[in-house]
């Protein structure tokens, strides 16, 4: 994680049931983590799941290539 502790760096938190983050890099801090198993993905990709339980937060590191050159929305 490039941020020692994502929560100083979090500027809005989502509480609801299938609120969803993406990008590029993703730092979480967790309590416990299950199995990952590797499904597929698009085309010949694979790609890795698993599910983070206890008192999770995850924060974007670095957004997504495609977002990181828009314009930032005003608040």
């Amino acid at each position: 994680m490039d941020q020692p502790n994502p929560k100083s760096s979090a500027t809005t938190v989502a509480y609801t049931v299938g609120a969803a983050i993406r990008g590029e890099k993703i730092a979480a801090q967790f309590r416990k983590m299950s199995k990952i198993t590797v499904t597929r993905g698009s085309s010949t990709h694979n790609v890795q799941r698993t599910a983070l339980e206890g008192s999770v937060l995850c924060v974007i590191d670095r957004p997504l290539n495609y977002l990181r050159d828009l314009p930032e929305k005003p608040r």
